[in-house]
């Protein structure tokens, strides 16, 4: 059964919406399990001081599991005209590419040791 990503996510970050989960269709392919986990709201979290929304999603075919996941970064909430898209097959490589994203637009210094 898949579980629920265990994302990091920055205090200054506002999550909107988190239904990513470790469900990889391109190792362990199930119609089934498909259905249930990709769709194109997967996840959705805003960065309000720098005006970012960042927007994950699993667009495709699902029956053919012919597909990929799309990471939309979006500025002043122009939807029309993404800052970036990323694309990726991996669950694996979405969640890595998640991860330097929100690090990047955090401005919360994170410090080991104390």
């Amino acid at each position: 059964m898949a579980q629920l990503q265990k994302m990091n996510f920055p205090v200054d970050c506002k999550v909107m919406n988190h239904d990513f989960y470790d469900y990889d269709p391109l190792n362990s392919f199930s119609e089934t399990e498909s259905i249930k986990y990709l769709n194109e709201d997967l996840l959705q979290c805003e960065f309000p001081k720098e005006n970012i929304i960042i927007d994950l999603g699993w667009y495709g075919n699902i029956k053919t599991n012919q597909g990929e996941f799309r990471i939309y970064i979006i500025q002043n909430e122009n939807w029309e005209i993404p800052f970036n898209v990323i694309y990726s097959k991996s669950v694996e490589e979405t969640k890595e590419y998640l991860d330097k994203i929100l690090q990047y637009y955090t401005h919360i210094e994170i410090t080991a040791g104390r």
